[in-house]
């Protein structure tokens, strides 16, 4: 049985469903997961945050931040796709401001349950919200954003975050890597697997001139990180 149909009683997501971009539905498949969704994160089952998945990520954050506390201090902090607010919780403090933006109303309702300090949360779809008109010294994204969406939509989220960085600022996204072993991706099926070299490639396209990936080579989960 699936994570999705063990814990949340519901099928695994079909990759047409992010493809056509149907916000409605998607929306509606996190919120059928938000009462859930942490207690779920801390299951031995739960691949989801398998090796402190979500610990890791927050550590490599606040490695990025030690490099420019100053602009960070004054700057605003963006999550993309925050969910219930986990990554948001551990980077926010050393923020000027922080939000967090999902689709799905119940996750946001979670997030802002916690009362995280310095964050607001919005209703919105990452691709088409303020956020990028806006200048940002982070802009995160845990939880396989990438990887969901697929080439084209990657690349798309990956030029709106690299405009919408503050000179000096950084992106974190982590993302399914292709160099896995094959045993390793039967945990996330449906989901696109990037070459690693490709994403960065697209992102220095796309105007990151620091892009780089992060974690071991061979890791199901690996992390782009993109520099203005």
């Amino acid at each position: 049985m699936s994570l999705s149909e063990d814990f949340y009683g519901i099928p695994e997501s079909d990759p047409g469903l992010y493809a056509s971009r149907d916000i409605d539905a998607i929306a509606r498949r996190w919120d059928s997961k938000a009462a859930q969704w942490d207690s779920g994160l801390e299951s031995e089952s739960c691949h989801l945050n398998d090796g402190d998945a979500y610990g890791r990520f927050v550590e490599l954050g606040r490695r990025l931040v030690l490099d420019r506390q100053e602009l960070c201090s004054a700057g605003s902090l963006v999550d993309l796709g925050c969910g219930t607010g986990s990554v948001l919780a551990g980077l926010s403090i050393h923020f000027g401001n922080a939000i967090g933006i999902d689709i799905s109303r119940e996750m946001l309702n979670v997030a802002a349950s916690k009362n995280i300090r310095n964050a607001e949360w919005r209703l919105e779809d990452v691709f088409e919200g303020t956020w990028s008109g806006m200048r940002h010294a982070a802009v995160l994204s845990r939880g396989i954003l990438l990887s969901h969406y697929g080439n084209e939509l990657a690349c798309l989220l990956i030029a709106q975050t690299v405009k919408a960085l503050t000179p000096g600022g950084f992106a974190l996204f982590d993302f399914l890597s292709v160099e896995a072993p094959e045993a390793t991706k039967i945990l996330a099926p449906n989901k696109t697997y990037f070459c690693p070299d490709w994403l960065v490639d697209q992102a220095k396209r796309l105007g990151s001139s620091g892009a780089a990936v992060a974690g071991d080579s061979i890791s199901r989960v690996r992390y782009l990180i993109l520099k203005d």
